[in-house]
């Protein structure tokens, strides 16, 4: 993953997805440009979380303008960490109320100009592509979601929709709660036991090496994934020399924004 910038718009893009970008668009995007105030400075997409209305209304106007996304076809979710997974179609387009899908944590779609967001702050975001078949996904995966599966649900849906091929598709995962960070007070009790052999001697959980196995354990080559590898808690804007500056639910105890992570076929 490299940082770069859109329109002045600084982001971060994924060298596997790039080789598509005549194909595909995507967007790693930080905390920074945008308009809301602290603790949800700057760049904050998410409703609902003390930030005022219109400031994310404006701060997803400037992403949309910067990639060139009509904000009328920006496809976000209220997300619940959930294992449900939605095909946006015309049908669903068509019969889509104002403002987030609720109850949903990933979108696949094979439509033109459609773009998927996810929307974190620690949790994982899996950009996903199979340019086969030229369908793209947008996953939410925090430790809940990854215990649910909620990949490998993706994944199946691709396949039985879009003829999707596990072995073609490409997946990018956004910076996330690293192994540095990941401490659980009981991570015995908390996680089920297909986590455990993640926990190390100080009760933190490796959530990037489980998902890493999880998507190898449904068809995805090991080549065919690029994971950050960069640790929103590590790097939540506090310092501001760290390396990427995010948002992180733990390293800000709670009150903080999301920053969104969007793929879309050209």
């Amino acid at each position: 993953m490299r940082k770069t910038s859109a329109n002045n718009l600084p982001l971060y893009k994924f060298h596997l997805l790039e080789k598509y970008d005549d194909r595909i668009g995507h967007a790693v995007l930080s905390r920074e440009g945008g308009i809301s105030k602290p603790p949800y400075d700057s760049l904050n997409v998410r409703f609902g979380i003390g930030d005022r209305q219109e400031n994310v209304i404006k701060n997803r106007a400037t992403i949309c303008k910067a990639l060139g996304i009509d904000q009328e076809r920006l496809v976000s979710a209220e997300q619940t960490h959930s294992c449900n997974v939605r095909i946006v179609d015309e049908l669903f387009l068509n019969e889509k109320p104002p403002g987030e899908v609720y109850g949903v944590d990933a979108f696949i779609t094979k439509i033109h100009g459609v773009a998927l967001m996810m929307q974190v702050a620690d949790c994982q975001a899996q950009l996903m592509y199979d340019p086969k078949q030229n369908v793209v996904a947008a996953v939410h995966a925090g430790w809940k979601g990854l215990a649910q599966d909620i990949s490998g649900a993706t994944i199946a849906l691709m396949k039985e929709h879009f003829g999707c091929n596990p072995a073609n598709i490409l997946v990018g995962i956004a910076p996330s709660l690293g192994p540095c960070c990941a401490f659980f007070s009981n991570p015995e009790q908390e996680l089920p036991k297909n986590f455990h052999r993640y926990i190390d001697e100080e009760k933190r959980v490796d959530l990037w090496s489980f998902a890493l196995e999880q998507l190898a354990k449904h068809g995805i080559e090991a080549g065919h994934v690029e994971l950050a590898r960069i640790c929103t808690q590590c790097n939540n804007g506090a310092d501001k020399e760290s390396r990427g500056r995010f948002y992180s639910f733990r390293g800000e105890k709670g009150i903080t924004g999301r920053f969104g992570v969007l793929i879309w076929l050209k």
